[in-house]
């Protein structure tokens, strides 16, 4: 079971491969030609691409070669927001994105402008990856500084962009919308992309002041669950396309795809 409740619905823990290990597999999959990346920190996601990539942080901490055999690598230090209103996403990449991963700000009016702003640079057959939009409990949601409660990853904070999910099933039902059991807090996989849609950027006000204030508490836990209706993600990977080989721990298999013994 792909999600379970645990102590009367105070907990929920997934149990599908580490995060890198599907964005490791979604990249061997997919064979992006353009990839972007919101939140690159170290450099471990960024290094899973092996294509022309672009990516943004506020203040880098690489400690990976991120460049590696790709034909193509800028990396932007500063905000999203700002490397939006600075720079033509498109021009700066010399062609529209194929794969997008967002792991920035982990506010969700930050997260909506990213995925907005995002968009409307991709094609409508690529897809944009949000992270950590499936807390397992309360406690990951609030204060960073006391995020500890009973999550088994005590140092996680996801913040609030779990509110992306309902957000975007009532805003934009024509994306299809695959929530992964990748630990520790779940990816949400968003395909059938409209890069003319307006309607988000439209809304934009009116989502904050519906949203601002909705905490995980009052919303629930099992309501946010239920309607993520959780996939395992290596069976939503195999739909893609299996992998033919026996599939590694995904200690092993992140340990190899980011060059190290």
């Amino acid at each position: 079971m792909a999600a379970i409740l645990r102590q009367g619905g105070r907990e929920i823990w997934l149990d599908g491969p580490h995060y890198f290990t599907t964005l490791a597999a979604l990249h061997d999959r997919l064979k992006p030609t353009t990839y972007f990346e919101i939140g690159a920190l170290h450099g471990e996601t960024l290094k899973l691409a092996h294509c022309a990539a672009v990516a943004v942080d506020p203040k880098f901490q690489l400690t990976v070669d991120v460049e590696a055999d790709k034909p193509f690598c800028r990396l932007f230090e500063t905000t999203s927001d700002a490397f939006f209103a600075e720079h033509d996403l498109t021009e700066v990449m010399g062609a529209r994105i194929d794969l997008a991963f967002l792991d920035g700000m982990h506010a969700f009016d930050f997260l909506l402008r990213d995925f907005i702003n995002t968009e409307r640079h991709c094609h409508a057959e690529a897809g944009i990856v949000l992270h950590d939009c499936l807390p397992r409990d309360a406690a990951m949601t609030g204060d960073p500084a006391r995020t500890t409660g009973a999550a088994k990853y005590r140092p996680y904070w996801t913040g609030d962009v779990w509110k992306l999910l309902p957000i975007l099933r009532r805003y934009r039902p024509g994306l299809t919308l695959d929530c992964l059991d990748s630990v520790p807090t779940g990816l949400l996989i968003c395909t059938g992309l409209d890069p003319a849609s307006r309607v988000l950027e439209q809304a934009y006000d009116a989502i904050l002041a519906e949203w601002f204030d909705v905490t995980l508490e009052t919303y629930g836990l099992g309501r946010l669950f239920e309607e993520a209706q959780v996939q395992s993600a290596e069976a939503w990977l195999n739909t893609l396309a299996p992998f033919t080989h026996p599939q590694p721990p995904w200690k092993r298999a992140v340990k190899r795809a980011l060059g190290r013994p």
